[in-house]
């Protein structure tokens, strides 16, 4: 079948008409012929598709249940429902792994980073069900007597996928401690140890990196002034640089957690002073400082709980919060809220965004997964 469609349309006019099939309509074509799996699994091909859909895809959810399982959730938008949203969670199952899932730990580009309960780090494509076990490294710390903190992210210039891994001793916050830093690239398919981080990571809650502009972001102490600071570890230099921060913030960033909000860099808090209010900075122009743009929301049904924003969900001014262990969708334009239902209990209050696509969580590599769409 796929040698005659060939014979009596243009290979640019098939070209066309893959590029605009979403994601589990490729997945079945490329079933067709040797011929049209290898077009459509060729890294080009992935790019092109994933450029052309990424404005256009609907965000899903992908979170850890309490028994261990990923579930990824999509939110189903009813117009005639005031009060709640409702949601379909689908278990994502993996040839030759077991649920053993304790985090998940980022996500970019349609590909998620998960860890399991003996601090193996998997980078997984939930909707092709391709995976990348990360090989045993010679960690600086002992994993089982540390805290470890990840994040994940894609580097443009070198066209590759990276994971930060941040690691200290577990002190109880009662002083200092180096933060050591090591770095996976997907491309090379190894680990490397670049040193002790210039901030102390050990003295903020832990948290995953927060992907913007190419770097991954997390609130950390400098080791000096015993401030507060945004680190900025940028994946084009692999290195360390600082964020300016909001001018009326100040130290009250351990109270604060990252967040991305339409694809900027946001700080949320709930300060006790202000129990029925969420307060938020976006920067609107990155690294500009002047750009931190404040805004609040004043929502009497919080009560006196504490709540996080924790994400964007839509392109509608949609964000979700956590409220005392519930997940609240919060309407910014409309100032209104819904209660998220979903049929599976997650570990933690926790949530990572994603997008459908092609996007190969391996660069050419022998791989242990396998594809399912």
């Amino acid at each position: 079948m796929a040698m005659s469609i060939g014979k009596y349309l243009p290979e640019e006019l098939i070209s066309e008409i893959f590029y605009r099939l979403p994601v589990k309509s490729i997945g079945r074509c490329r079933c067709l012929s040797k011929h049209w799996r290898n077009f459509l699994s060729h890294p080009q091909f992935i790019k092109l598709h994933f450029n052309l859909h990424v404005h256009t895809q609907e965000e899903k959810l992908i979170i850890v249940t309490w028994r261990s399982e990923l579930h990824t959730i999509t939110l189903i938008h009813d117009i005639l429902e005031d009060e709640s949203i409702d949601s379909i969670s689908t278990k994502v199952n993996f040839q030759h792994l077991t649920h053993n899932w304790i985090s998940v730990a980022g996500s970019c580009n349609g590909l998620v980073l998960v860890i399991d309960r003996d601090n193996v780090q998997f980078l997984i494509n939930p909707t092709t069900l391709e995976y990348h076990k990360f090989p045993v490294f010679d960690w600086a710390l002992p994993p089982k007597t540390s805290c470890y903190m990840y994040g994940l992210g894609y580097d443009i210039v070198s066209d590759d996928y990276k994971v930060v891994s941040l690691s200290y001793r577990d002190t109880n916050n009662e002083f200092m401690s180096n933060t050591y830093v090591d770095l996976y690239s997907v491309r090379k398919g190894h680990w490397e140890t670049l040193g002790v981080s210039p901030y102390d990571h050990s003295l903020t809650d832990r948290a995953s990196g927060v992907l913007v502009n190419g770097a991954l972001h997390w609130l950390a102490c400098r080791t000096v002034e015993y401030s507060t600071a945004i680190a900025a570890f940028d994946l084009s230099v692999d290195k360390f640089l600082e964020v300016p921060g909001p001018i009326d913030l100040q130290d009250n960033c351990f109270m604060c957690n990252l967040a991305t909000l339409k694809g900027c860099l946001c700080i949320s808090t709930s300060l006790p002073r202000d129990i029925n209010t969420v307060t938020f900075w976006i920067m609107k122009e990155y690294g500009v400082k002047e750009s931190w743009t404040k805004f609040e929301i004043i929502e009497p049904s919080l009560d006196d709980s504490l709540s996080t924003l924790l994400c964007s969900i839509t392109d509608e001014d949609d964000v979700l919060l956590e409220v005392d262990e519930e997940w609240v969708v919060y309407n910014l334009k409309e100032n209104r809220r819904k209660d998220l239902l979903i049929d599976v209990n997650p570990v933690t209050y926790e949530a990572r965004t994603f997008v459908d696509s092609l996007v190969s969580p391996y660069f050419g590599n022998e791989t242990e997964g396998s594809c399912l769409v």
